[in-house]
C-alpha cells in the first residue's frame, strides 16, 4: 500500500517553477505532497498524474483541502475505471473504536456501563464482522441487536455466547425496537433507513459508517457522526513530519492501513490501539463538537 498525504503549502518561487506547483517528499514508503494554489485546474491535473505515476492507492487530505478540492480530485480519479484510490475519512478507525466512543459518553455522564443497555442496529452486510458485538455483550447489562440479518445473529448466539449470564436480544420491529433506547450504535443505516424507526426522543445515536441526521418529529437527542483522539508524544512527533493541519484520526487510521491491519482480526487492532494509548478526546455531531453539558442534558 502506498499512501499520499496531501496538503496545501506556499512554496518558494524556485520550487514552484521546478515542480510545477507540487513538492513531493518521501516518508518511509509513502509520500508527502505539498501543492501550491489548490484552485488552479492545471495543478489539480498534475497532482492526479502524479498519483497515477507513483502508484498511490490511498490518500489523506489535510483539513484545508477537504471539501471542493477533495471532491474535484476524486472526480478526476473516478474517470479511470482501472484506478481505485481509497480516500481515508476516519470512519474505519471510528468503527474500530466504537466501544471506546460509547465508553467515553458514559463516563462523561457518570453512568455505569454494567447497569445500562446498548442497542446496536445494522442492516444485512456479509462483509460485516459480527465479532465486534462481543465487547458490548460482555460489558453492558443487556445488548439489544436490531437487524434484518436474523440468521447470522443466531450463529453469533450459538458460537460466541457460552456464558449463561450474558443477555442479548434480537429484533427488527421498527415501531418498538428502539422506542426505549438511550444508547444506539448505528453501524450502517442511512438517514432515510434510520428515519423509519421510532426512536427514544432523548437517545444518543452513534453513527459509524454513515453521517446521519436523525431528526424525526419530537427527537431531542444527539447524533454523533465523528470523534477526535489524543495520541502520545511519539505519534505527535511523527504526525508533525507530515504537516500541522491534518486530522489525527485520519493519520492514525493510515498507520493501521500501512501496517496491513485494516482487514485483519478486530482483536489485533484493538490490542494495537490499546498498546498505542489512543484515547477518545471529543465527539462530534451535526453542528460540531458535542459539549459535556449537552451529554448531561440527555443523560
Amino acid at each position: 500500500m502506498v499512501i499520499a498525504y496531501i496538503k496545501e503549502e506556499r512554496l518558494s518561487e524556485g520550487i514552484f517553477q521546478k515542480m510545477q506547483g507540487l513538492e513531493i517528499s518521501r516518508l518511509d514508503n509513502n509520500y508527502i505532497i505539498a501543492i501550491h494554489d489548490k484552485d488552479r485546474k492545471s495543478i489539480q491535473k498534475r497532482l492526479v498524474k502524479k498519483i497515477y505515476k507513483l502508484e498511490i492507492d490511498t490518500i489523506v487530505f489535510s483539513k484545508e483541502l477537504e471539501g471542493k478540492f477533495k471532491d474535484d480530485i476524486c472526480e478526476m480519479l473516478a474517470i479511470d475505471d482501472n484506478i481505485n484510490v481509497k480516500m481515508i475519512n476516519g470512519k474505519k478507525l471510528m468503527e474500530y473504536m466504537n466501544f471506546d466512543i460509547i465508553k467515553y459518553i458514559l463516563e462523561k455522564q457518570k453512568h455505569n456501563m454494567k447497569q445500562e443497555d446498548i442497542y446496536i442496529i445494522f442492516k444485512k452486510d456479509n462483509s460485516l464482522n459480527l465479532n465486534f458485538l462481543v465487547r458490548f455483550i460482555e460489558n453492558f447489562r443487556m445488548t439489544n441487536v436490531v437487524t434484518n440479518d436474523i440468521a447470522r445473529l443466531k450463529n453469533v448466539q450459538d458460537n460466541l455466547l457460552d456464558n449463561e449470564n450474558i443477555l442479548i436480544s434480537v429484533s427488527n420491529n421498527k415501531k418498538k425496537a428502539l422506542r426505549r433506547a438511550k444508547y444506539i450504535l448505528n453501524v450502517n443505516l442511512t438517514t432515510e433507513e434510520l428515519s423509519k424507526y421510532n426512536i427514544n426522543r432523548n437517545a444518543i445515536i452513534i453513527n459509524i459508517r454513515e453521517n446521519v441526521k436523525y431528526s424525526n418529529l419530537g427527537f431531542e437527542g444527539i447524533n454523533v457522526n465523528y470523534f477526535k483522539i489524543n495520541v502520545p508524544d511519539e505519534f505527535e512527533e511523527k504526525f508533525e513530519q507530515i504537516g500541522n493541519n491534518f486530522d489525527f484520526v485520519k493519520l492514525y487510521e493510515s498507520i493501521l492501513l500501512a501496517e496491513n491491519l485494516g482487514e485483519t482480526f478486530h482483536e489485533k487492532v484493538y490490542e494495537k490501539i490499546a498498546r498505542d494509548e489512543i484515547k477518545v478526546s471529543d465527539i462530534v455531531g451535526v453542528n460540531g463538537k458535542i459539549s459535556d453539558e449537552e451529554l448531561e442534558r440527555v443523560g
